[in-house]
């Protein structure tokens, strides 16, 4: 297993594992295009390109040459990043690859010298809530979004150097995500 930073000229991969991965999530709640367009289920090359020329950084998982997941991180603030878009295919769920690529992330934001990492879930997923928290995120608060028909969950972890003491060795989650 490898990740590497995905190149710009990537974005019709990051679209096609965006949209299989997340598609499975959208199926789960009843998103739609109409309900619910700026899903990753929904991603398009260029929101994709859009987020490179804004700096968001994307990380391919891949396992013999084979892409098999995907993750973004954005730099918000000099102090905080936000984990995006992790997204591992379902015929490669359940072998560590949607942890590897949460690791890889806190990993690499604080090498940017970030304090936090946060994220925004759709709060009723549960198990997916309690999977983050065994990384150290913890709930902030939730809001409901006009565009959205769901209540978004937003979760942070403070960065410390020993990161490898903080994230789990058995995550295995049992959801449609990672």
């Amino acid at each position: 297993m490898t990740i590497r930073p995905a190149c710009a000229d990537e974005t019709r991969t990051v679209v096609n594992v965006l949209r299989r991965a997340c598609g499975t999530v959208a199926k789960r709640f009843g998103l739609t295009e109409e309900n619910c367009p700026k899903s990753p289920a929904f991603y398009t090359e260029d929101r994709v390109r859009a987020d490179f020329e804004r700096g968001v950084q994307y990380y391919f998982l891949e396992e013999q040459g084979v892409v098999c997941g995907c993750v973004a991180l954005e730099k918000a603030r000099p102090e905080i990043g936000y984990l995006e878009r992790l997204a591992v295919l379902p015929e490669h769920r359940s072998k560590g690859f949607g942890s590897a690529l949460v690791r890889h992330i806190l990993t690499q934001a604080w090498s940017m010298g970030l304090e936090r990492v946060g994220i925004g879930i759709i709060a009723e997923d549960e198990p997916l809530r309690e999977w983050y928290g065994r990384f150290g995120f913890v709930l902030t608060g939730t809001r409901r979004f006009d565009h959205l028909p769901f209540v978004v969950a937003f979760m942070e972890k403070e960065l410390r150097e020993s990161l490898e003491k903080e994230t789990p060795n058995s995550t295995v989650y049992d959801g449609e995500e990672p």
